[in-house]
């Protein structure tokens, strides 16, 4: 079972969650004129994806619809919910990178913060299949111990899911295993039937779902003959490691100078203290100016 919490219990209470379960959902994390704000945003980049897949189940996984580039292609997206408060304080406990480098006998003090990793709508439609269940932090090769207790440090990916419309077992709601964060590199043991500790990451319209990347989860069947299943995803990933869609080849720096300093900072117009990610030995915000 996922934990369901309220903004009100304050931000350790979300905290303890991931810590335990790798996840939990933000039971008050919008509002349904920004869903539905971002919805008019992102609809013509869905209908294109269908358009140039030639077929009417869609591109990814045999049924899905995107819009990647998300949050240069909506606003609502990228000022409202990735720019979230509570999603970014989050990131910045799980993710962000604080340590001590020593010049000389004088100690200096450097915060590297998250960088976006990646944003997508994903739309799911009839004909979609179930993905396999996986680790997001595939892709950056990270390796896991197993160990009863978390310790801060461990992940380099927090995952951000906010549901257009209600998500559930027949349309495909994320199928994910709590706990799995916590589990080493082995072979996993999902049980005769591939289900074990398994269980269906249904969400509400106004919800959002907050993972860790070595949680493991998969996308669920679509076994509805109609509809879809729109969901906005985001992933940051520790300023110190590369970036799964390249932000500079992604958003014109024209319109990176209209977005808020949060997100130019975490699309990574902001160095990595000390020296990681200058131009002309300083950091690339000032082309910004």
């Amino acid at each position: 079972m996922v934990q369901r919490i309220s903004r009100e219990a304050g931000l350790q209470a979300f905290i303890d969650a991931v810590e335990k379960d790798g996840c939990v959902i933000i039971k008050d994390f919008t509002d349904l004129e920004s869903l539905a704000d971002a919805q008019k945003e992102v609809q013509p980049y869905l209908d294109a994806s269908i358009a140039e897949s030639g077929s009417k189940v869609g591109a990814l996984n045999g049924g899905t619809a995107t819009c990647t580039r998300l949050v240069g292609r909506s606003k609502t997206a990228r000022e409202k919910f990735f720019s979230d408060p509570l999603y970014q304080d989050l990131a910045e406990h799980f993710i962000g990178i604080e340590s001590k480098t020593w010049y000389g006998e004088e100690a200096e003090i450097n915060k590297s913060h998250p960088l976006l990793s990646i944003s997508i709508t994903m739309d799911s439609r009839p004909g979609c299949k179930p993905q396999r269940l996986h680790r997001d932090d595939k892709n950056h090769h990270a390796w896991h111990t197993k160990t009863d207790k978390y310790e801060k440090g461990r992940d380099m990916l927090l995952g951000l899911f906010v549901p257009a419309c209600d998500t559930f077992k027949a349309n495909g709601a994320t199928r994910i295993v709590p706990g799995s964060h916590l589990w080493g590199d082995d072979k996993p043991d999902f049980g005769p039937n591939g289900d074990k500790g398994v269980i269906d990451a249904e969400l509400k319209k106004t919800e959002a779902f907050v993972m860790l990347g070595s949680l493991f989860h998969g996308a669920g069947h679509y076994t509805m003959p109609t509809g879809s299943r729109t969901v906005h995803i985001f992933f940051m990933c520790s300023g110190v490691h590369r970036q799964e869609e390249i932000p500079y080849l992604s958003y014109p720096i024209e319109d990176v100078k209209t977005y808020s300093k949060l997100v130019q900072n975490r699309l990574g117009w902001k160095q990595s203290e000390p020296n990681l990610g200058w131009v002309d030995l300083k950091s690339p915000e000032y082309l910004l100016a």
